[in-house]
């Protein structure tokens, strides 16, 4: 009888047990199936509560930020495929429209386009779609551009250039006299910073640089109603990144 009792007092104690690290075990099954049979999902089933509208400068922090989730989406909610390609083409042409670059995106050269869904871990009601578009022109440049679904601006941009192409027509950072000193790299972080002034009609000021032989890290702080939003970038002797936080 005794030899019962216990028994009956083990498995309650085991199913007790059992039921607490229940919710967990589940969990982490759950997830390690979802990353086996990755697929993309729907804009439209998107349920997470967001916060109020973001501005441009949190859009911008919240792409570069590294303690996101990106999430591949089928399309997005303002703009479809060819709508987010045209945008892309769009706001390049307004982002290099004070400069004389020999530049000739067009849709039809257009490699990639996807949309994304981007989190804040921290806090899963900041987030916002986003569109990741790679094209080539005629001369060979390579533009890596992220661009918000909901406003279409430039949140991120990775430009290769072409041997056929002079960028600067002033003969700084052309394609054949590039990264040779630290005065080149430095008026080359400059210029992007200037150009990011223009285009979001914003402060931005060159905040850091740091040239380190072949190429030059930089930083331009972009300010907005006391925020001041930091834009982190390279650049090499053939590119330049906006953006890209450098860690």
């Amino acid at each position: 009888m005794k030899f019962r009792y216990y028994l009956l007092l083990t498995a309650a104690a085991l199913l007790l047990v059992g039921s607490f690290f229940l919710p967990n075990t589940v969990a982490a099954i759950t997830d390690s199936r979802r990353l086996d049979n990755f697929e993309m999902i729907d804009s439209q089933s998107i349920s997470f509560d967001t916060a109020p509208e973001l501005e441009l400068t949190e859009r911008i922090a919240l792409v570069a930020s590294p303690n996101t989730e990106i999430l591949a989406l089928k399309t997005g909610q303002a703009m479809n495929t060819e709508m987010a390609k045209e945008r892309a083409v769009r706001e390049l042409e307004r982002f290099f429209s004070d400069e004389r670059f020999a530049f000739a995106f067009d849709v039809q050269f257009v490699e990639e386009c996807a949309a994304a869904f981007v989190i804040d871990l921290e806090n899963p009601s900041v987030n916002l779609i986003i569109w990741e578009i790679t094209m080539t022109d005629t001369y060979g440049n390579v533009a890596n551009v992220t661009i918000d679904d909901e406003t279409g601006a430039i949140l991120k941009l990775i430009l290769r250039w072409g041997n056929k192409n002079n960028i600067f027509p002033d003969g700084i950072n052309n394609a054949t006299n590039s990264g040779q000193s630290d005065e080149e790299f430095n008026a080359t972080a400059l210029r992007i910073s200037e150009m990011m002034a223009v285009y979001y009609g914003l402060p931005v000021t060159l905040a850091d640089y740091q040239f380190s032989g072949s190429l030059a890290y930089y930083r331009a702080d972009i300010f907005r109603d006391g925020a001041v939003i930091p834009m982190y970038g390279v650049v090499r002797e053939s590119s330049f990144t906006m953006n890209e936080k450098i860690l």
